[in-house]
């Protein structure tokens, strides 16, 4: 994708969301990814479409196939509609269509992200057996999606006492469409930005009072602020490791907002490092902007 079609197809270049994929998987991640996709719904009038993807079956007998496949399908069929009617819960009025897939699901939802806006999808805690079975699940979608992703992750206790969208700030191309997103969102909820510029070479003890980076962060951000001129900004340099700052900013933030690239080395082809570390670690939900 180019630069030109990526900035035609950034939902905050315009004044309203459109469609909101959600992929469900019964889980309580999933439950907490709806729910939150059903409040975003709320507050801009989008549309939902609820991804189920139908469990694979390993075994070669035929009959066993028919039969698994049919018990598989009522299932996912009523888990769709428990979705659907917590969301209906929150707001009655949200349209919402149900999909249910034979294919895996980060190829599905990786597919219908080339017509959404965005991409929810639920985080798992982190752990040695955790990350193996849902983190590399999480990342998965994330490569794969053409929008940007959400993955949720339950708040912190201490969100609820200073909220903020957080946005961390580097270089790159995607960070440029991550702060974009992040005032976006800001904007839409009606809460205060942090933006934090991570810088991992120590430069003395009056590092922290060093205004030539903060200037640099703030010029980073301008053309966003220009355009959001309700947000309230503040900013931060901090001489850490993107992963560790971010981590930490998470446990009192609504949102954390992060390219797909750069804030540190890239691991491999599906997502920077920073970004799998929050994937796994974050007290807040993610999103990740290609």
């Amino acid at each position: 994708m180019t630069e030109a079609e990526h900035t035609q197809r950034r939902f905050w270049s315009r004044t309203g969301l459109g469609d909101i994929a959600v992929g469900i998987d019964g889980s309580d991640a999933s439950r907490g990814a709806s729910r939150w996709a059903a409040d975003l719904a709320h507050v801009t009038n989008a549309r939902i479409r609820l991804v189920h993807a139908l469990q694979q079956h390993l075994s070669h007998a035929d009959t066993d196939r028919e039969k698994y496949d049919s018990e598989n399908r009522v299932a996912g069929r009523r888990l769709l509609r428990s979705a659907r009617a917590e969301i209906h819960g929150v707001d009655p009025d949200v349209v919402v269509d149900s999909i249910l897939s034979g294919s895996p699901i980060a190829r599905f939802l990786g597919s219908v992200s080339m017509t959404a806006d965005l991409a929810v999808i639920g985080g798992h805690r982190s752990g040695p057996l955790s990350d193996v079975l849902f983190g590399y699940k999480s990342t998965r979608i994330v490569a794969e999606s053409d929008c940007p992703v959400v993955v949720w992750r339950p708040h912190s206790a201490a969100a609820s006492r200073r909220p903020a969208v957080v946005v961390g700030v580097d270089d790159s191309e995607s960070c440029t469409r991550a702060i974009d997103g992040a005032f976006w969102f800001a904007h839409t909820l009606g809460l205060p930005l942090t933006a934090i510029h991570l810088d991992s070479h120590h430069r003395g003890p009056n590092a922290g009072h060093d205004r030539p980076p903060l200037d640099r962060l703030a010029k980073r951000i301008a053309p966003a602020a220009s355009r959001f001129t309700d947000v309230t900004v503040h900013l931060h340099c901090i001489e850490s490791s993107a992963e560790h700052a971010l981590v930490r900013a998470s446990a009192s933030a609504q949102l954390v907002v992060v390219g797909s690239r750069g804030l540190g080395p890239i691991t491999g082809p599906l997502l920077g490092s920073i970004g799998q570390s929050l994937v796994h670690s974050s007290h807040c939900p993610v999103l990740v902007v290609h």
